[in-house]
């Protein structure tokens, strides 16, 4: 099996376990499993050195202070270089995208009523796409290489409301890839500010509502 392919099982062998354990309502109100956990993330992050908006969002489960998570990130716009030597084809603009799927572990060091901090690592797969601008003014392929970026953060999130939280991060991402080009343009500090639901506490104070509701 390729290394591709067993990113890809991945997330869909660990996710479905995280959250079956959390469809038995009764268990889960008696042993606090788990609380499901959904967020944006606003990053500003660095591709060939120059700073670029990188957005993504993560859904994940939290057990006591461990979290596992899926999230999808991509850069909010291509990263365009406007005068690239592309050898015989002349100097062309150049547009690049970069995106990818990640699963992550975080442990919390500490978590209160309203504050959290963590440290979250995260492994993910992706690709990064260059295409070239021709005369014509059309974009046209270049190439394309698969990525395994490697990631290590510290963030801390405040809990607005019960059910709303914020955060701030910055870590470090290393990008695997057979092309050392990318690893080179890719790897860099990243910083990202978060928004997010708490959507198994909305969860379970509705279900407490209902119960109230049929005098249970």
């Amino acid at each position: 099996m390729s290394v591709r392919s067993l990113l890809l099982l991945i997330p869909f062998a660990v996710v479905p376990c995280l959250f079956g354990q959390d469809t038995s309502m009764h268990t889960a109100e008696r042993k606090a499993a788990f609380r499901v956990l959904f967020n944006f993330d606003f990053r500003s992050t660095y591709v060939n050195t120059e700073a670029v908006r990188f957005y993504g969002f993560r859904l994940g489960a939290q057990r006591g202070k461990d979290i596992i998570a899926l999230g999808f990130y991509g850069l909010g716009n291509p990263y365009i270089q406007p005068s690239v030597d592309l050898g015989e084809l002349g100097t062309r603009e150049v547009v690049t995208n970069f995106d990818y799927t990640a699963l992550s572990y975080e442990r919390l060091l500490y978590d209160s009523k309203r504050w959290q901090i963590g440290v979250p690592v995260s492994i993910g797969l992706g690709n990064y796409r260059k295409s070239y601008r021709d005369t014509s003014d059309v974009l046209i392929a270049y190439s394309t290489n698969e990525l395994v970026p490697l990631e290590l953060s510290l963030h801390t999130d405040y809990n607005v409301f019960w059910w709303l939280f914020v955060g701030v991060g910055a870590g470090y991402r290393y990008v695997l890839a057979a092309d050392h080009e990318a690893t080179v343009v890719l790897s860099d500090w990243t910083y990202y500010f978060k928004a997010g639901v708490r959507f198994g506490e909305i969860v379970k104070r509705a279900r407490r509502e209902l119960k109230k509701e049929h005098g249970s």
